[in-house]
């Protein structure tokens, strides 16, 4: 008389002999990518590599008695933790710029959310970054970041050589935009305005024919400034992963705003953290 049971080989017999007798291990090997470097205070630090210690930028600013100290800047891109020793700092991460820390150089073109990041290379040391939200853009040089192998884009002023702004114009022209707006790091293009307490950043337009307008447009905000309190650090997440081998940084604006009551060293500290 047959069976319905079909005959099992012999030597899958003993394989599922061995299977319910042993403990199997399944072992992965897990690589952590070290996360990259923010861009710490592009306004007052050159575009260098700072592997290890600190850097100091000190100021002075005199003002009469019973006025308000005034001190804008753009704090950095990224991860960052900041702190204060005084009242008066605020601070606000938004996305009207944008940076990149890579793993290789070269043209590319990012999806992030939206919204689309392109780089396109200058030369061996710098390359221009479009955010096409507004669009707004940096000119960076490309620092090495010690050994780690991360290249970080850092916002450089630039003055628009050949090469610069032909770089700029021809991405311009290939996605079909009028202009493009470029944030320069320096002093005067980020401002704020007590009497309406508004914030100014500045941005030079660059047509698609290449003429270059300084100072043309500003974006304001009035709110959604953060206090920074002084018995502790605050941490900005600011940085977006868009793979294995890029990660995108966001602006982070500081501004002091304080009247002081007696003579003070008001020290604000900037710290890329992972």
């Amino acid at each position: 008389m047959r069976h319905g049971f079909s005959r099992i080989p012999i030597p899958l017999i003993f394989a599922l002999a061995v299977a319910v007798s042993v403990t199997v291990t399944i072992i992965i090997q897990i690589t952590v990518l070290d996360v990259p470097p923010a861009v710490v205070a592009p306004i007052e630090t050159s575009a260098t590599s700072l592997d290890t210690g600190s850097s100091t930028y000190s100021t002075s600013v005199t003002v009469p008695s019973g006025s308000y100290v005034v001190y804008p800047t753009l704090a950095g891109l990224g991860k960052l933790q900041l702190g204060a020793n005084t009242t008066g700092w605020y601070y606000r991460q938004s996305d009207l710029l944008v940076t990149l820390v890579r793993k290789s150089a070269g043209n590319a073109s990012f999806t992030v959310g939206s919204y689309t990041v392109f780089v396109r290379e200058i030369n061996a040391t710098h390359a221009f970054i479009l955010y096409s939200r507004y669009p707004t853009g940096v000119v960076a040089r490309k620092v090495q970041v010690g050994a780690t192998g991360w290249i970080v884009y850092h916002p450089v002023v630039t003055a628009y050589d050949t090469a610069t702004l032909n770089t700029i114009k021809n991405l311009i022209n290939s996605l079909g935009y009028a202009v493009a707006y470029v944030f320069q790091p320096k002093p005067d293009y980020v401002r704020y305005d007590p009497s309406t307490k508004t914030f100014y950043v500045y941005f030079d337009r660059v047509y698609y024919d290449g003429t270059v307008t300084q100072k043309y447009r500003y974006f304001t905000n009035t709110t959604s400034f953060m206090p920074i309190p002084t018995d502790s650090a605050v941490t900005v997440n600011a940085i977006g992963r868009i793979d294995a081998n890029n990660y995108v940084l966001y602006s982070v604006w500081a501004l002091l705003y304080y009247q002081p009551t007696s003579s003070v060293k008001s020290t604000f500290t900037i710290t890329p953290v992972q």
